[in-house]
């Protein structure tokens, strides 16, 4: 930190800057703001803020709190300039590439997922594009709160300090987000609302947690530096900051935290110090020499402290390394299947995890797929190809209002904010935290206060009432997400669904299996590729005693819709148990092959489980061990001695010699033979095959020693036993002698 400290010393020391400073324009150097724009700013700033702390807003209900928040404050406090017509157009136009899904599919080429869904499975799709337009709705809703949120932030007519304030309150409401996450952290306490499988940070995936930490602490250096230019002594506090932040990326062990810091922070100070006016211009190489040190200084400290963080790097293993082994490569080829097997406006906003279940190949895995792993190829599979140079476009036309950087407009504060968005958009390249509100709002956020201001805006007539009415919308969207989450009602959309699965499963569990059946049917009406309604249907179909070839189909479209994970047909195996153990066994074979390497744990968790529900199951179980000898080698270590022999007997008949074994299995078969079965028949078999010895001469030893033939037992001992030696052989001497 003392080098860092130094660094900033010499960039605040420049007289020619500090002359600068003093000769803002006179209109910032009167005009006082009124507490107004100050109320103004302390509610975007922290909006954002608030959203991390819910959770990141990833629930419904947090993202229904922020976006009833903001529409409150659209309602009452509306832009009043317009960006102009070409970001206003752009806007429109990427709204509209978002609307376009409800087209009708018959306008497009129909793909192949939606032909077998619709002819072999019999599932009802709507006539659009979209295969849930409810869905897509909700997203849309939220697609639309964002680009109100980054229009407002953008369209802002602010005083130079009131614009300081905005970014330094952000920064310290990150501070005390990180705070708080090293806190709970260390003393494993948590927030309730906080998901993260590590207990670390509002997030539930740490890349979102560290891309906010990575792109805050420039802010953080840019705030103190200013402090240390002005003579104040904040810049204590800054710097604590700085390292409480730095120690959260840390603690984070992500990878993406420690590149944004260290990239955001080289950019920041390489720039500022070559931007030096021609006065300080001889200076530059020793600060760029003491920005290289200080950003030395952060990685030697990084390398010390950031332990597992940095140990992801596998900096060892660069040389030669094949980067299409990292599993986000393999789901990036898998989504280019999909954008390529989609009509060219995409598939409609909400539907990606449902449909790229079907299309993983190189990513298959037991693990469902959220989302893509790329904000960029997410909004390519959903929105459509159009819709990425309207991005683009948009933020290319912002980031031409940053200009000109000169002194006199927060240059420090603006390169720092504008190089946090550009990082995070990079980030989304491979990360989805433009997806998530907590980091997204914090992006656009940093985007909007990185624009000159004066912007130099014209005031608009149609623009306040125009963002007042989306205002109305938005308050009315948001409270009703937190309201029907808070009450359980069965609003249309993604919090209606998910209030269904639940109600489904209380009813069942209470045999209420009518209702379970009407509330999966009504919610499929606006999630029909939700497989998870279809197996709650399935299985309250089962309970209601319906025909079985209704729960029989349900159960069908949730594996089809779900072809990865084994835990579907697992589970439907036990629903069919006590009423169709054949369809039991269908579905235990499938869940046998997605198991793969697993097979052996799923075969076991069969056995346990199916014998305590009904012990007509084991034959059942017979069934699957016998056809599989490592499933067998499982069955077997499961009987006592009293049902194994009967049982292995009868799978030795029909496999005499074990061709099928692998010299492992039949290591272990030998084991479980010689600890449960005859011994005399594993001695009789070892003779007709020779080459068993291999795997069972230890029991043939014993079984020669406890049989007098003690040579023969040594003769094996001997063959396979490289660490035992015998002492040389004696003739000629009498017992006795022996003995002595």
């Amino acid at each position: 930190m003392a080098v860092l400290l130094q660094l900033m010393l010499h960039f605040a020391r420049s007289p020619f800057d500090l002359r600068n400073t003093m000769e803002e324009p006179a209109s910032h150097a009167t005009h006082h703001p009124v507490p107004a724009q100050w109320a103004r700013s302390v509610f975007l700033a922290l909006l954002p803020v608030l959203a991390v702390f819910l959770g990141g807003a990833t629930s419904k209900w947090a993202e229904g709190i922020i976006v009833a928040f903001f529409g409150a404050f659209l309602i009452f406090q509306p832009p009043r300039r317009s960006l102009g017509w070409k970001i206003n157009a752009t806007f429109l136009a990427f709204a509209l590439c978002a609307l376009v899904s409800y087209l009708p599919q018959s306008w497009f080429f129909t793909p192949d997922w939606r032909t077998a869904l619709t002819n072999d499975f019999g599932i009802a799709l709507p006539s659009s594009v979209t295969p849930q337009p409810w869905l897509t709705a909700g997203c849309f809703a939220s697609l639309v709160a964002g680009l109100c949120w980054l229009y407002r932030v953008s369209a802002q007519e602010l005083e130079l300090r009131v614009a300081r304030f905005q970014l330094r309150l952000f920064a310290a409401g990150v501070v005390v987000i990180a705070a708080f996450s090293i806190l709970f952290y260390l003393t494993q306490h948590s927030i309730p609302f906080w998901k993260n499988p590590r207990n670390f940070g509002p997030f539930p995936n740490r890349n979102q947690t560290a891309d906010l930490f990575g792109v805050t602490s420039v802010l953080i250096l840019a705030a103190a530096q200013d402090d240390i230019r002005h003579g104040r002594k904040r810049w204590i506090l800054w710097t604590i900051a700085l390292i409480i932040v730095v120690s959260a990326i840390c603690l984070n062990f992500s990878r993406a935290g420690v590149i944004i810091l260290v990239a955001a922070s080289a950019i920041w100070i390489a720039t500022v110090a070559l931007r030096l006016d021609t006065p300080t211009r001889a200076g530059a190489a020793c600060r760029i020499s003491l920005a290289v040190s200080f950003l030395l200084l952060l990685v030697s400290a990084l390398l010390v402290a950031g332990g597992q963080t940095l140990a992801r790097f596998h900096l060892q293993k660069l040389a030669g390394s094949d980067f299409t082994s990292d599993f986000r490569w393999l789901i990036f080829r898998d989504t280019w299947q999909l954008i390529r097997s989609s009509p060219w406006v995409g598939l409609g906003l909400g539907n990606f995890e449902a449909i790229f279940a079907i299309f993983r190949d190189a990513s298959h895995g037991n693990t469902r797929s959220l989302h893509p792993e790329s904000d960029w190829l997410w909004v390519c599979s959903e929105v459509g190809w159009l819709a990425l140079p309207l991005i683009v476009l948009g933020a290319v036309l912002l980031i031409r209002r940053v200009a000109p950087l000169q002194v006199g407009t927060n240059q420090r504060f603006r390169l720092a904010a504008l190089i946090g968005a550009v990082m995070f958009a990079l980030h989304g390249l491979i990360d989805v935290s433009g997806h998530r509100v907590g980091t997204a709002y914090s992006a656009m956020f940093l985007l909007g206060l990185s624009l000159h201001r004066p912007t130099q805006l014209e005031l608009s007539k149609t623009i306040p009432w125009t963002f007042r009415l989306l205002g109305v919308a938005l308050v009315v969207i948001g409270l009703s997400w937190t309201i029907a989450w808070r009450s359980m009602a069965m609003l249309p959309g993604g919090v209606g669904v998910d209030n269904a699965k639940q109600l489904a499963i209380v009813a069942s569990r209470g045999l209420n299996f009518a209702e379970a059946i009407n509330l999966t049917t009504r919610a499929l009406n606006w999630a029909p590729l939700d497989w998870e309604l279809y197996y709650l249907r399935a299985t309250a179909e089962v309970g209601q005693h319906e025909p079985a070839q209704k729960a029989l189909d349900d159960f069908r479209r949730a594996r089809f819709l779900e072809p990865n994970s084994e835990s579907v047909p697992l589970q439907e195996g036990f629903v069919w148990l006590p009423v169709r153990p054949d369809l039991a066994l269908v579905a235990w074979r499938e869940a046998l092959r997605r198991a793969g390497a697993e097979r052996k744990d799923i075969f076991r968790t069969i056995m346990l489980t199916a014998k305590l529900r009904d012990p007509a199951a084991r034959q059942i179980i017979r069934q699957l061990a016998f056809s599989e000898h490592d499933l067998a080698l499982v069955y077997f270590a499961q009987l006592n001695a009293e049902e194994f022999r009967p049982a292995f007997s009868k799978f030795f008949d029909a496999d005499p010699d074990l061709v099928a074994m692998k010299p492992e299995e039949k290591r272990e078969f030998f084991q479980l033979w010689d600890s449960r079965g005859d011994i005399n028949t594993l001695i009789a078999a070892v003779k007709k095959h020779p080459d068993w010895l291999q795997f069972t001469w230890r029991t043939v030893a014993k079984y020669r020693g406890a049989s007098g033939d003690f040579r023969g037992a040594c003769e094996l001992m001997e063959k396979f036993d490289s660490n035992v030696v015998f002492p040389p052989e004696e003739k000629g001497q009498s017992i006795e002698q022996l003995r002595e």
